[in-house]
C-alpha cells in the first residue's frame, strides 16, 4: 500500500501504480483521452531522431507555443515539466520569503525551500470552498519576494477569477514581488483565453507556467514551459537549467500536440459532462463534493475511500498530506465515461 506519511518526500503525489496493483488510476489528473493520436504517430515516425541530441533552444517547439498562445517566442522557456520550471524560477530569484496557498501543489514549496526561502501560507477555507479571494491582498507578507498561485488550484479545482489575479499582480508590481501563475489545468476550461494571465505577460514581475503533462497526458515525457516578459530574469532562469533538458521525443510530442485542435474540444466536452455526473453520484452517496472548475473533484468522506477502493485495485489521491487538509479529503480525477462508470459501480457496492 502507498505510504502517505506527511514527511515522506518520495510518495507525496498520486500515480503510484508501481507499488500498487491498479486497474483504474483516478489519482492523477491527466487527460483521460490519453496523448493525441497525432502525437503517437509522429513519435513512431521519428524514432531515429531519438539517438540525436535535442535542440537545446527548443526552437520549433517555442515557435508552436508562440503561435498558439500569441506570446513572443523570445518570452518562452521550455523545460522538463512544470516541476523543473518551478525549481529554476526559485533558483534564479533566490527569494528570502515566499507565499503559497494551502492546500496547493507541494512542488512550489519543495522548489522554494530548496532555494533557501522561508515559506508562508495563505490558507484557503473549507467554508468558502477553498476559493482564493480578494482577502489574499491582506495576507501577503510585507517582506515577501515571490508568490505562487494556481488556477485552477490543485487539489481544490477552483479558479482564481481574473479580477483577483490582476489585483494581486498590481500589488506585486508596486512592491517588487514576483508572481508565478500556474495555469497547468486552465486549458481544460472552455474560457481559457479569458481566464489566462497572458494579456499581462509584459509585466516584469509575472511568470506564467504551463505544461503538456495534464492537458495532453504527457506525464511520462516531461514537458512544460513558462512565459516571462522580464528578459533579464528569463535569461537567468535559462542559465540555471541543465543542458538538453527537453528530450527529442518531448519536443516532437509538444510540436504536434499543439496542432490537434479537435482533441482539446473533445477533452473539454468530456470533462464538463462527466464531472457533473461524477459529482452527482458522489453526493447521492453522502460524500461531500466541493465545486470544481477542473478535471478532478476534491471530496470529503467519513469513509476511508482510499483504502476502500485500493482493495478493488482502484487508486485515488489521499489528500491528507496536503498542507491545509486532513484525513478524510480525497481527490478523484475525471476519467473516460467507461472508467467513471466502473468507479461508480465499485463505490455503489
Amino acid at each position: 500500500m502507498q505510504d502517505i506519511n506527511k514527511d515522506n518526500i518520495i510518495c507525496r503525489h498520486g500515480g503510484d501504480i508501481y507499488n500498487n496493483k491498479v486497474i483504474y488510476d483516478f489519482s492523477v489528473n491527466t487527460n483521460p483521452l490519453g496523448m493525441p493520436p497525432l502525437v503517437k504517430q509522429k513519435l513512431a515516425e521519428n524514432m531515429d531522431m531519438f539517438e540525436k541530441y535535442p535542440d537545446i533552444q527548443c526552437g520549433r517547439l517555442r515557435e508552436e507555443i508562440s503561435l498558439k498562445e500569441n506570446i513572443d517566442k523570445e518570452n518562452i522557456l521550455c523545460g522538463n515539466g512544470a516541476s523543473e520550471i518551478f525549481r529554476i524560477i526559485a533558483d534564479a530569484i533566490k527569494p528570502h520569503k515566499a507565499m503559497v496557498t494551502a492546500p496547493a501543489f507541494s512542488g512550489y514549496e519543495y522548489a522554494l525551500r530548496a532555494a533557501g526561502a522561508k515559506v508562508e501560507y495563505y490558507y484557503l477555507e473549507e467554508k468558502k470552498d477553498f476559493v482564493t479571494g480578494m482577502d489574499i491582498l491582506d495576507k501577503i507578507p510585507t517582506d515577501c519576494d515571490i508568490i505562487f498561485l494556481c488556477s485552477p488550484c490543485n487539489p481544490s479545482g477552483r479558479i482564481i477569477i481574473k479580477k483577483v489575479f490582476l489585483e494581486v499582480l498590481s500589488y506585486c508590481e508596486s512592491n517588487n514581488i514576483y508572481l508565478v501563475a500556474d495555469e497547468c489545468f486552465l486549458g481544460f476550461m472552455p474560457d481559457y483565453e479569458e481566464l489566462s494571465m497572458k494579456s499581462e505577460i509584459q509585466s516584469n514581475y509575472l511568470i506564467i507556467v504551463n505544461a503538456f503533462t495534464k492537458l495532453y497526458a504527457m506525464a511520462g515525457l516531461r514537458l512544460g514551459w513558462c512565459a516571462c516578459g522580464n528578459k533579464v530574469l528569463l535569461a537567468k532562469m535559462q542559465r540555471m537549467q541543465p543542458e538538453w533538458s527537453v528530450s527529442v521525443p518531448a519536443q516532437i510530442a509538444g510540436i504536434y500536440a499543439l496542432k490537434d485542435k479537435d482533441y482539446i474540444i473533445k477533452t473539454r466536452k468530456l470533462i464538463a459532462s462527466e464531472r457533473i455526473k461524477m459529482a452527482g453520484f458522489l453526493e447521492s452517496r453522502g460524500i461531500k463534493v466541493f465545486p470544481s472548475d477542473a478535471n478532478f473533484l476534491l471530496v470529503k468522506s467519513s469513509i476511508n475511500l482510499y483504502k476502500k477502493l485500493l482493495v478493488k485495485q482502484v487508486l485515488i489521491r489521499d489528500c491528507s498530506n496536503f498542507k491545509g487538509l486532513m484525513d478524510g479529503f480525497y481527490r478523484i480525477a475525471i476519467r473516460t465515461e467507461e472508467e467513471n462508470n466502473a468507479l461508480i459501480k465499485l463505490l455503489d457496492i
